[in-house]
């Protein structure tokens, strides 16, 4: 099996492979891997509810063509990245040319009085369509 290619585009700088015997801009490259781009813990009883998101909204914070979302993965996952999951989703959106994270809100304030172990994750799509999401499982 003959190894893929990949570069930029001189002119746009958008990543380029070699598919089929032609040249396509890559927008679901396995070149992308899954990721946390920030975490923290809430909680509105000890004064962290609120999660400031501006650090976040500039050019190259994700990978172009990929995807973010903001959940509370669970404390097991917190703990152990190998683990799924278990929180709720609470926001996504895509990931721009220049890497900006489209839609990204100024702050996340969450009204439980319990930790929430949040994540602003990057995903990747993939030739079929999926999207692969740091959580095992989603």
């Amino acid at each position: 099996m003959a190894s893929e290619k990949f570069w930029k585009d001189g002119k746009t700088k958008k990543l380029v492979k070699k598919t089929n015997g032609r040249l396509a801009l890559c927008w679901t490259c396995p070149c992308c891997g899954p990721g946390v781009i920030a975490s923290t813990i809430t909680n509105r009883n000890n004064g962290t509810e609120t999660w400031d998101l501006t650090p976040y909204q500039g050019d190259k914070i994700g990978l172009p063509g990929g995807r973010w979302r903001i959940r509370d993965v669970g404390e097991a996952h917190h703990s152990n990245s190998d683990v799924t999951c278990s929180g709720t989703l609470y926001y996504s959106g895509t990931i721009d040319g220049n890497g900006k994270l489209t839609g990204l809100p100024d702050e996340f304030v969450s009204g439980y009085s319990y930790n929430g172990y949040m994540e602003l994750q990057q995903g990747c799509v993939r030739d079929d369509g999926s999207i692969e999401w740091p959580c095992p499982n989603g």
